[in-house]
């Protein structure tokens, strides 16, 4: 018996499927799947930025953000708190 990779069900293990229990499973997780490495250049970037000092965490996590995740929107702030927009 195996476990599911995407799912977490457990299934007869068979060469056609080791990882997932079904071809929907694999299907779901090949379109779910995020990148697991870091460009070489964000890497420098972030050596550059461990090295520097600053005034805030805040302009710190932007930074990071930036290197990380530069296609996201900024974080909606009211004060100092993060706004959660409702969905009704």
């Amino acid at each position: 018996m195996g476990t599911c990779s995407y799912c977490g069900t457990l299934f007869p293990k068979t060469r056609s499927t080791r990882k997932y229990c079904t071809p929907r499973c694999k299907t779901n997780a090949c379109l779910t799947r995020k990148p697991s490495r870091i460009r070489a250049a964000d890497v420098q970037a972030l050596y550059a930025l461990l090295d520097r000092e600053f005034t805030s965490a805040e302009v710190l996590q932007e930074r990071l953000r930036a290197i990380l995740a530069p296609a996201t929107p900024p974080l909606p702030l009211e004060g100092d708190r993060v706004i959660i927009p409702r969905l009704d």
